[in-house]
């Protein structure tokens, strides 16, 4: 008798384990969209500028001043949201091609990009307001914007 009560609790423990764990998976997987997510506004293109020497100074930071710089890209990217259509990422080595087809090294001081979906400029500015970018690491950081149009038939 004690054998069937131990295995009957053991099939209960079981049950109840093997219920626990699909309640954690179920939990777990993504949530399919009821319906597809509209995206409204237009893309800006975000071009960020630097001097070049400002960009080697960069590679010889300490780890801590590297998450403390990351950490504030992070705030940043948390605030925008799903405004950030693509974080983008540092450039290096740009090159410009002629028509001849011929390349040299490009000469403008790009060193990154993010893209940007917003209703107007106004809401693009306020975007970009308090950008780590521009937030005084180096005075002669910019940014440019450019806002993408749709190109008929495309």
């Amino acid at each position: 008798m004690a054998k069937r009560v131990k295995k009957a609790a053991k099939k209960a423990a079981t049950k109840s384990a093997k219920k626990t764990v699909k309640k954690a998976v179920k939990k777990a997987a993504p949530k399919k969209a009821k319906t597809p997510i509209k995206k409204t506004g237009k893309k800006f293109l975000i071009i960020y500028h630097t001097p070049i020497e400002a960009m080697a100074q960069t590679m010889d930071v300490s780890p801590e001043q590297m998450a403390e710089g990351m950490a504030l890209w992070k705030a940043w990217a948390n605030r925008v949201g799903k405004k950030l259509v693509d974080l983008g990422s540092p450039l290096v080595n740009g090159k410009r091609l002629h028509a001849n087809g011929l390349a040299s090294p490009s000469t403008r001081e790009v060193t990154g990009y993010s893209l940007l979906q917003a209703e107007d400029w106004d809401d693009v500015m306020d975007l970009l307001e308090g950008h780590p970018h521009i937030s005084g690491w180096d005075p002669e950081a910019t940014i440019e914007i450019h806002e993408s149009i749709m190109l008929p038939g495309m």
